[in-house]
């Protein structure tokens, strides 16, 4: 199915926690002092994101800072 790149850290380090397969880093090429993450892009990959987006957002919405 292709690649998805990941900006964040933490969530590319959830998404490994996940069981996600990591292919490879590169620096971002936008702002070298970070690292863009490259997962296999699957349904796996796309449960586990809006999985991870949902609990970011609840996170937000009861801290207030949404």
């Amino acid at each position: 199915m292709g690649l998805k790149l990941i900006y964040k850290y933490s969530m590319a380090m959830d998404l490994i926690r996940m069981g996600n397969d990591l292919e490879y880093t590169a620096r971002n090429r936008e702002n070298p002092k970070y690292q863009v993450y490259f997962f296999t892009h699957d349904e796996k990959l796309n449960s586990d994101i809006a999985l991870l987006m949902e609990r970011l957002y609840a996170e937000r919405k009861q801290k207030g800072t949404l």
